[in-house]
């Protein structure tokens, strides 16, 4: 749980709790995901107990898996629920040493990067709410989260992209479509890479 004297927090500083963007956290309190008040200023602030509840939530969903010996974890972050359905049950498949868990929304995305604790995250860079350059980022200056591994993936791939997604962090970008082989191979790499 939170540890400071804080009872409420900026939506920045939510952002760089459950690494996610400013933009994730406002869209979070339009739909409703997250509490807020408003200042007199007209900025948001959220209360600790709520963060509180979602760590706790995410926790308790991480606990009511079956439990595994160390594994490698990945997370697996696509809008689309096919790629992410397809992709995880592909990985657990090719090697029963990988525990995925993979999400469509945004929100649950930067919560699992904390609570999950993935060795490799997986992370579509475009996608409603989040900006995957600033996740990569975010996940990379942070002391907690910054050894882990990403694998960006997009359907946009100029090389632009590519050579600034890299720049954020991400270890390889997979250009969609692609092929679950090719993902798997970049996985085995990086496990490889961090196992020597």
């Amino acid at each position: 749980m939170l540890t400071d004297n804080k009872q409420f927090y900026s939506t920045g500083e939510v952002a760089k709790i459950f690494c996610c963007s400013r933009v994730a956290v406002f869209q979070w309190i339009q739909t409703g995901k997250i509490n807020a008040i408003k200042t007199l200023g007209g900025h948001y602030r959220i209360p600790k107990k709520d963060i509180e509840k979602i760590i706790k939530k995410s926790n308790s969903s991480l606990k009511n898996r079956k439990p595994k010996e160390k594994k490698t974890r990945i997370l697996v972050v696509d809008d689309e629920e096919q790629i992410v359905k397809t992709l995880t049950l592909f990985l657990e498949k090719i090697n029963p040493d990988f525990e995925v868990y993979g999400t469509t929304n945004s929100f649950d995305a930067g919560r699992l990067v904390i609570t999950f604790k993935p060795d490799i995250a997986i992370i579509d860079i475009i996608m409603p709410g989040m900006d995957g350059f600033e996740v990569c980022e975010k996940i990379k200056s942070d002391p907690l989260t910054k050894n882990i591994k990403i694998i960006a993936i997009t359907g946009y791939g100029t090389k632009e992209t590519i050579e600034k997604i890299k720049r954020k962090g991400a270890s390889v970008c997979i250009l969609k479509p692609f092929d679950y082989y090719e993902v798997a191979e970049e996985v085995r790499k990086l496990v490889h890479a961090k196992n020597e």
